[in-house]
C-alpha cells in the first residue's frame, strides 16, 4: 500500500479514537446494572484493540519521522488504555477471563480480532537484547549438557 493509504488509515483511526474518547467521557451512573457496565467496558476494550491494531500497522509502514513520533505516542496511550480497561473489567467481575461472544457478534467480528499482537517496534528496538539473551541461553544449555555428560560417566 502507498503512503497516502496509510495516512488515510491513520486519519480514520484518529477519528475513531476521538469518537471513542467522547463516548468514554460521558457520565455514567455508577449504580447502574453491573452487566451493563461490563458490556460498556468490554465494547470500549474491543474498539481500543481495533484501534491498536490499525495504529501498529500504520506505525510500522509510515516513513515520515515526525508522524512516526506522534503515532508512537498515540500507540503507547492506546496500549495503556487497553490495560486500564482490562484492569477495570477484572475489578468488576473478579476474574481475568471474560467472554465477549455477544459483543463480538454485535460488532460482526471474529474472535481472532481480539488477539493483541506484540508491536513490531518492540521486537525491532530490542533485537540486540533478544540476541544477547539467546546467546546466553545457548551458552547455559551448552554448559549444562557438558555437566550432564561428564556426570554420566561417573558411577556411584
Amino acid at each position: 500500500m502507498s503512503n497516502a493509504m496509510y495516512n488515510k488509515i491513520w486519519h480514520q483511526t484518529q477519528e475513531a479514537l476521538n469518537s471513542l474518547l467522547d463516548k468514554e467521557s460521558q457520565k455514567i451512573d455508577p449504580h447502574k446494572n453491573q452487566v451493563f457496565i461490563f458490556q460498556m467496558l468490554a465494547t470500549f476494550y474491543i474498539k481500543y484493540i481495533q484501534i491498536f491494531r490499525k495504529l501498529e500497522n500504520v506505525y510500522d509502514q509510515i516513513v515520515h519521522p515526525q508522524k512516526r513520533i506522534l503515532i508512537r505516542k498515540m500507540l503507547d496511550g492506546v496500549m495503556g488504555r487497553i490495560l486500564e480497561l482490562k484492569n477495570e473489567m477484572v475489578e468488576l467481575e473478579f476474574t481475568e477471563f471474560h467472554y465477549f461472544d455477544d459483543i463480538l457478534q454485535d460488532l460482526k467480528l471474529a474472535p481472532q480480532q481480539l488477539d493483541i499482537p506484540i508491536p513490531r517496534y518492540f521486537l525491532k528496538e530490542k533485537l540486540e537484547v533478544i540476541k544477547g539473551r539467546e546467546k546466553m541461553l545457548a551458552q547455559i544449555l551448552a554448559d549444562s549438557e557438558l555437566a550432564t555428560t561428564s556426570m554420566v560417566g561417573i558411577s556411584f
